[in-house]
């Protein structure tokens, strides 16, 4: 049979153990986590086969090749406080500009067959474009943007 002083110690001891793990557990239950995504980029494009017509490009005109570059998936979804790790892998073109301003990223280039990981804290909801700087307009074979939705859990 247990003293009286090993019932307390062993129910002290209980106690500062669910003190020590509550911040965990309260974070657990607001779904809060760190979520790891992979996006790539895609590069499609059309020609126009021997005999076929031209298409219209937007403000191009008409066409007998077209191409568009793309992120691979064009959606993600987190939780306002979850850590993001999300790494892109440059599959097609011959570098591509990534700027999420919401989360200070800025501007980084990554070169064909390279792949770049960036961690941030999604503290905000809303919904926020990743964006190609490379690849912004018709011009230019864009827009080329994903979207991140921040959920306010």
């Amino acid at each position: 049979m247990m003293s009286g002083k090993s019932v307390w110690r062993i129910g002290f001891l209980s106690v500062v153990i669910g003190l020590l793990l509550l911040p965990w557990g309260i974070e657990s239950a607001h779904g809060q986590s760190v979520k790891e995504l992979l996006m790539v980029t895609g590069e499609w494009q059309w020609k126009a086969k021997p005999g076929e017509a031209p298409v219209v490009d937007r403000n191009r005109g008409p066409v007998t090749v077209m191409t568009r570059y793309t992120y691979d998936p064009g959606f993600l979804v987190v939780n306002k406080g979850d850590t993001v790790v999300l790494t892109i892998h440059n599959l097609k073109g011959d570098h591509h500009i990534v700027d999420i301003p919401a989360f200070g990223i800025h501007e980084v280039k990554i070169v064909r067959g390279e792949e770049r990981k960036f961690t941030f804290k999604a503290d905000k909801a809303g919904l926020f474009a990743i964006d190609c700087k490379n690849h912004v307009s018709a011009e230019k074979e864009g827009p080329m943007a994903a979207y991140l939705l921040v959920l306010d859990r």
